[in-house]
């Protein structure tokens, strides 16, 4: 399997975030503290770091689990290692505020179990609802459209969990983005950045529509 990069890690530890090409400057507030592998002690200012995305590579700051079954239109992404502990329900306060350093599509990954666990108190009602609440800060609702790709977590070495995770999406400019809570017991999002040539690989019609999910 392959690892984060020796580099990434040893700048995680000393608490100096790396940054891509695409995404800059990340700042994660108000968020868990914990002591997790791969990081270690982290507490919740602790910020995360930018990797490339690939099948083997780690999802989150705070859990051993990799990508599978990349989607080649997505391999090779910019995206944030966010840390899954921030999932916890209950959790209303964390913040990831994003440097978009160029015009990208920028990407959100949502646990295809939400929202299934809010149905009882109605607080979103689909999907769509739980990603718009996410980027309420800077987005109105359905900016971020299903693009029909899926991610997938692989939380058993042996493959017999493999979470799938929908990928949402929406083209935006250069300019700094916070992302907000996702109080939910399910896997936490992923952000990730795809440089503006690769996006349109995702796009059809001049970018009016995008591509629906293969099943």
């Amino acid at each position: 399997m392959k690892k984060v990069l020796v580099l990434a890690l040893v700048l995680a530890v000393s608490g100096i975030a790396s940054a891509g090409v695409l995404i800059g400057a990340v700042d994660r507030s108000n968020g868990q503290s914990g002591d997790r592998a791969w990081i270690g002690v982290f507490d919740g200012n602790t910020d995360p770091i930018v990797g490339t995305l690939a099948d083997g590579q780690y999802v989150f700051m705070d859990r051993e689990y990799p990508w599978v079954n990349t989607p080649a239109q997505l391999a090779g992404a910019e995206y944030v290692l966010t840390f899954n502990t921030d999932k916890n329900g209950g959790e209303t306060d964390v913040t990831y505020t994003v440097t978009l350093n160029v015009a990208a599509m920028v990407a959100i990954t949502i646990d295809d179990r939400i929202p299934a666990e809010w149905n009882s108190d109605g607080a979103f009602a689909t999907q769509q609802d739980a990603v718009d609440a996410v980027v309420a800060a800077f987005a109105a609702p359905g900016t971020f459209q299903d693009t029909g790709l899926d991610l997938f977590i692989r939380e058993k070495a042996d493959g017999s969990v493999d979470r799938q995770m929908s990928v949402y999406a929406a083209m935006l400019p250069a300019g700094v983005y916070t992302f907000g809570s996702q109080d939910s017991g399910k896997n936490f999002y992923s952000i990730g950045a795809i440089p503006e040539p690769a996006s349109m690989l995702l796009l059809g019609l001049g970018g009016l529509a995008l591509i629906r999910r293969r099943r």
